[in-house]
């Protein structure tokens, strides 16, 4: 199990999706001063601006959560190779989904930043080193396939030489 390369893939999905998880994606700044926090579970304003909270980006927190379920199942699964196929590639997708959900909510908060200025000082997001977590999962995701696919096809190349 452990000797595979995509079991080592798989793990770097858990660590890193785990790590995504409980990190803030990134901070909402006006004139240089954070203004606002983003993470997994919610969006927070402080300082001036407090007062705007929402729990909307919660799905992208249940997003992880499912990725990391679905690597610890693959990993688990490493001698039924079609099934472990099956889950890397529903966890691939639902990491896009993620990737296309947390730009959606980063846009929507920063246009919510700037009806709460009137527009009137412009408001920056910077996302964190963490942010490209996700990404990174995918391309670790679609090594894991790969690696997945070369052993289903030594294994029935095995089998038809019997």
């Amino acid at each position: 199990m452990i000797q595979r390369i995509q079991t080592v893939y798989l793990a770097l999905v858990f660590i890193l999706s785990f790590v995504c998880l409980i990190s803030p994606l990134g901070a909402y700044s006006v004139q240089h001063t954070e203004v606002a926090d983003f993470s997994n579970f919610c969006f927070t304003t402080f300082g001036l601006y407090k007062g705007y909270e929402s729990a909307g980006p919660w799905c992208l927190g249940v997003l992880l959560i499912l990725v990391m379920f679905l690597t610890t199942m693959s990993i688990m699964l490493y001698r039924k190779r079609m099934r472990q196929l099956r889950l890397t590639i529903i966890s691939t997708i639902l990491l896009v989904g993620y990737v296309a959900c947390y730009a959606l909510f980063a846009w929507k908060y920063g246009l919510a930043l700037d009806d709460y200025t009137k527009g009137l000082v412009s408001v920056d997001f910077r996302p964190s080193f963490m942010a490209m977590f996700p990404v990174l999962n995918i391309i670790l995701n679609c090594l894991a396939i790969h690696g997945i696919r070369k052993d289903e096809a030594l294994v029935r190349s095995l089998d038809r030489i019997r």
